[in-house]
């Protein structure tokens, strides 16, 4: 039977207190959402048994009995009491706890030694200092601050006592503070005397050493807050990066969140990542650590900007991207200096690598803290490790990230290096744009009319001007057959023409497409569609095994042949073959080329305008008399050489403090003689 009740009221300060009364079985629910504001009172029908407010506090230790192979808690230093469960409930439901305002738990491990210390938990009782913990801790990973029991690692309490102070001290001095106010204040003075009683000296060691910047090993879960931004260096760059703190292991394992690209470039989002702090002696400062708060960082303003700033250009870097590198880039545990263009293509990297271990994006199935409730996760892992975490945050086209979520972006861009033809992880920070330039195009030497042919070809092609053939798909492309002997500018027609068009080229030698039908078949499948999707000019160079007439005794390369000659049929975009050999095309090559310019040995006239050239390109065309010059024109190199020839010495007048002049190239071309008469008399042995 449910009695009648009489809600009463209790004035002080202006405010409507809310009472709890008991009605038969039931009791009416009290509504602790806020600090002394107004709430509805709910039915009893709707209520669940509380006791009133109290700030008695007791202690009890969860041991195993070896005995009977229990866990029991018992009053610390008292008789156990088998029956109670987590929370302070027995068996029967009943909740022996309720009348204190919070439990210390000590719990001991199944087998533990007596010098083993305990770990100390508070299971809080009091709704009222569940309130003010909630309101001064927050979130916790593992931590659910609505389901019975509330339990509390010390290590919490005690990095905390600081703010749970302040917010003490905020609310005595509340206008118009209310009676749950005073309720409030009641239980964390309650906490706060056991945490000073208990836990003084090591509150007190911390803020000694926090004031100086400072911490030892066992009191790093003082300065280790989820959600507080952490700064180390990221693997692949060394660069600082900014990471998001989310939970931690005993041995601290940090598992932390950045933001980073999904596979397709173009959309953003979380990645967990675990960094480890080895044991160390003794006190350290903080910022040496290898991960730490970036409050602690000596300089946490400008560093704050230059993330920002890197951030930016990160995120309008993802997706495609021709663009100039120099620096260090990274493929696994191999490092090498690159200074080249590169394609920026993380989706293009992905479906290239596929056993590479890439940052995923996508929702995790499980949190990666503990499920059982505490913030200290359990995980083996040692070094850094990308796991999936949140899904895709964004499309960068389409909606910018905030600061806090911007300052968390990775540095770290994957994509393709053309000269290196070798996929690698770049920093962004030595991401620059191209400088194009007309020059090569210009200085390209040509017999006739056969340059102004070429540009319009490419300018044409390059405007979509395409013829197609009868059968859709055919046709599309521009072949263009480069053939003569080393060093008369075959080579240098491409990259001029990518030059012109600013477009990126991607040059390959024939020998890396294979040496078998299928391994052939696979690689062009893998040049042209990478080159459709960047709109890149391809170089096939040295493609001699391609282009010369197949015969009835070579099976294997006539099978070669056809593989090439397919895929050149339905190829869309501009291909440059070269080749030094060949003295009979295949019939079939023949009518698949768009233009074949055939490059003769250099003449007297081609040879000055390549020496004047690449004299300009190192200021150097006015330290030369006219017979200077004429005596180089009539030396026996080629176009390759004499670019080469320029570039050595170069740098043999900067070793020698002198400006360039005829001496240097003239010594350079001498060694460039002598090494390759010793060459060809070495070979030349060998063949006898």
């Amino acid at each position: 039977m449910v009695l009648g009740l009489k809600i009463g009221k209790a004035e002080k300060g202006g405010n409507e207190r809310r009472w709890s009364f008991w009605c038969g079985e039931k009791k009416g629910n009290i509504d602790f959402s806020g600090l002394g504001g107004d709430a509805e009172v709910k039915s009893c029908a709707d209520a669940s048994p509380r006791p009133a407010p109290t700030v008695r506090v007791k202690r009890v230790d969860h041991v195993f009995n070896q005995k009977s192979g229990v866990w029991a808690y018992k009053d610390t230093k008292i008789k156990s009491t088998p029956q109670v469960l987590p929370g302070g409930k027995t068996s029967e439901g009943t909740d022996i706890w309720q009348s204190f305002c919070f439990v210390v738990v000590r719990k001991f491990l199944r087998h533990s030694e007596p010098r083993d210390e305990p770990k100390v938990f508070v299971t809080i009782k009091s709704p009222y200092l569940q309130s003010a913990c909630k309101s001064v801790i927050g979130e916790v990973p593992g931590l659910s601050w609505t389901i019975e029991p509330v339990e509390l690692p010390i290590n919490i309490l005690i990095r905390s006592f600081p703010q749970l102070t302040e917010y003490r001290q905020k609310l005595q001095y509340r206008v118009n503070r209310s009676i749950d106010d005073d309720d409030v204040l009641a239980s964390l003075d309650a906490l706060l005397k056991y945490l000073r009683e208990d836990h003084g000296a090591t509150i007190s060691r911390i803020a000694a050493l926090v004031a100086q910047k400072e911490i030892t090993f066992d009191l790093l879960y003082a300065i280790l807050i989820p959600d507080t931004l952490l700064v180390c260096a990221d693997d692949a760059t060394e660069e600082p990066i900014a990471v998001q703190l989310k939970g931690y292991d005993d041995d601290y394992t940090l598992h932390c969140e950045g933001i980073d690209a999904a596979k397709s470039g173009i959309e953003f989002g979380r990645v967990y990542a675990s960094w480890h702090i080895r044991h160390f002696n003794g006190v350290v400062k903080i910022n040496t650590l290898p991960i730490y708060p970036m409050k602690y960082h000596s300089d946490e303003a400008g560093l704050r900007g230059k993330l920002l700033a890197r951030a930016r250009k990160w995120v309008k870097l993802n997706g495609v991207h021709h663009v100039q590198y120099q620096g260090t880039a990274v493929r696994q545990s191999n490092v090498y200096e690159i200074d080249s263009r590169i394609m920026i293509d993380r989706g293009a990297f992905v479906r290239h690598n596929t056993d590479y271990t890439m940052p995923k994006v996508k929702g995790p199935k499980e949190s990666p803290v503990d499920p059982e409730g505490s913030e200290i996760a359990h995980s083996e892992v040692d070094t850094k490790v990308d796991v999936p975490c949140d899904k895709a945050i964004t499309d960068p086209q389409d909606q910018i990230l905030a600061d806090d979520e911007l300052i968390l972006a990775s540095p770290v861009l994957y994509g393709f290096s053309l000269s290196d033809k070798l996929w690698l992880k770049f920093n962004v920070e030595n991401v620059h744009p191209i400088e194009w330039s007309d020059e090569p195009f210009t200085n390209l030497v040509l017999p006739g009319n056969r340059r102004d042919l070429l540009r319009s070809l490419v300018e044409a092609h390059n405007s979509n001007l395409n013829f197609d053939d009868f059968v859709k798909g055919k046709g599309q492309g521009l072949v263009i057959s480069l053939f003569g002997p080393p060093g008369v500018g075959k080579t240098m027609s491409a990259e001029a023409t990518s030059e012109h068009l600013r477009r990126p080229l991607y040059t390959i030698g024939g020998g890396d497409l294979g040496d078998k039908a299928n391994v052939v078949d696979d690689s062009l499948k893998d040049v042209f569609s990478l080159a459709a999707h960047w709109r890149a000019i391809v170089l096939i160079d040295e493609a001699d095994v391609f282009l010369e007439q197949r015969s009835v005794n070579y099976l294997s390369r006539n099978a070669m042949v056809a593989v090439f000659l397919r895929h050149i049929e339905y190829y869309r975009g501009i291909l440059f073959l070269t080749t030094n050999r060949v003295k009979v095309f295949d019939p079939a090559f023949l009518s698949r080329i768009h233009v074949a310019l055939r490059f003769q040995e250099l003449s007297k006239e081609a040879k000055l305008e390549i020496w004047q050239a690449f004299l300009r390109k190192v200021d150097a065309v006015g330290n030369l008399t006219a017979d200077e010059l004429d005596s180089l024109v009539g030396r026996d190199v080629n176009g390759r050489q004499i670019k080469n020839a320029t570039k050595t010495a170069m740098s043999l007048a900067k070793s020698r403090g002198e400006k360039l002049g005829y001496r240097h190239l003239s010594e350079t071309i001498d060694t460039m003689e002598e090494f390759d008469i010793e060459f060809r008399a070495v070979s030349q042995s060998e063949d006898l």
